[in-house]
């Protein structure tokens, strides 16, 4: 994935809102005008579509488009796939609109099967080949014992913890990376320019993986320093990152574990998207080890999107996920982060929703 040393430019906020609400308003439009069964036909057969699409990302198809048409026999040549399979694969593409076909039968790439080409920042490649994946598709199979005791199917189906496989499991753990990277680098624009960071002096980044999101406000606010606070391996990782965006020198790594400890001496902690992969419990140890490493009047900024129980945008999606997965973590509303943060000696002061919809909860030291 290419980066780049200049800022990113956010998208306009009201804007994103404003095409979320027509989206919605357009699905309901077009449910209405077929028959229920039809519309509920494709929302059940959603894995169906789901794994198509991750597999097809992950031969890199659409990769193999982006130098010009071909037809399913020379797909599957260059994938080594069956010539019969990628055929339908490739129509069932086409029917939910993601890859043409042309009239002399070759397909070429679309507007959406661009999103899932690599090397690009804006792409989705990695999250679908990661969505896919056999031990995230496995815990989704185990749903109806999560519905009947509110624990997450990923522990109870590989008997272990997604974090743990993942160490032992390097290469998901690679795809995952760069699928949160990709994610970081659509909200990081918004969440630089709507917050002032530019009021901070230094700002340590805990769990802040290879530096996606820190290096962004690095380069939009001149004067910011940073703390890089994750695992060692990661760490090393992250120092290629930074140089190629220019802002290492400004950046100290810190080897750590926000379950052990957090590094004292920023002015500013934040935790993007950490606490919504643990329960409260866990999630109040995190924060009390941060609140232990700052002075009184200091701020922990959580940024996180804020889902309320009428919520009903792309984040009551990633809850579910949430619950299926992740260590029972959860989204969370206004109301659950002021117990949280009451709960490890932080006051919540406000919340500044980014363009994108994730939002910087502020707390403040007590």
């Amino acid at each position: 994935m290419k980066m780049t040393e200049k800022p990113l430019t956010p998208p306009p906020g009201l804007a994103v809102a404003a095409l979320m609400i027509l989206r919605r308003t357009l699905q309901k439009a077009a449910d209405s005008v077929v028959p229920a069964q039809l519309a509920m036909f494709e929302r059940i057969t959603g894995v169906a579509s789901g794994q198509v699409l991750c597999e097809l990302a992950r031969l890199g198809v659409p990769d193999l488009l982006a130098d010009g048409p071909l037809t399913a026999a020379q797909l599957a040549d260059k994938t080594k796939t069956d010539a019969g399979s990628m055929l339908r694969a490739m129509r069932g593409a086409v029917a939910m609109g993601v890859f043409d076909r042309r009239s002399d039968g070759r397909y070429e790439n679309n507007r959406l099967s661009n999103a899932l080409r690599s090397g690009d920042l804006e792409s989705v490649r990695s999250f679908a080949t990661y969505f896919g994946s056999k031990s995230n598709v496995l815990a989704w199979a185990d749903i109806a014992e999560t519905m009947r005791t509110g624990k997450n199917a990923f522990e109870r189906v590989h008997k272990k913890s997604v974090w743990d496989w993942f160490d032992e499991h390097p290469d998901e753990r690679e795809t995952f990376a760069h699928a949160m990277m990709g994610l970081t680098l659509v909200d990081a624009p918004g969440i630089a320019t709507t917050y002032p960071f530019g009021e901070i002096g230094t700002l340590c980044d805990v769990g802040g993986g290879r530096g996606t999101l820190l290096s962004e406000l690095l380069l939009h606010h001149p004067k910011l320093r940073g703390m890089l606070c994750d695992a060692p391996g990661v760490l090393d990782s992250a120092k290629k990152l930074l140089t190629q965006r220019g802002v290492a020198e400004r950046v100290e790594l810190v080897a750590g574990n926000f379950f052990d400890s957090v590094p004292k001496g920023a002015d500013a902690y934040s935790l993007k998207n950490i606490l919504h992969d643990w329960d409260d419990e866990r999630s109040i140890k995190i924060l009390k080890n941060v609140r232990s490493a700052m002075e009184p009047g200091k701020k922990v900024l959580v940024i996180e999107a804020v889902v309320e129980e009428d919520n009903m945008d792309f984040g009551a999606m990633v809850d579910l996920q949430m619950m299926m997965v992740c260590c029972d973590g959860r989204e969370r509303g206004r109301k659950d982060f002021e117990r949280l943060f009451d709960a490890s000696g932080f006051r919540l002061t406000r919340i500044v929703v980014a363009p994108t919809l994730i939002a910087v909860i502020e707390g403040v030291a007590v």
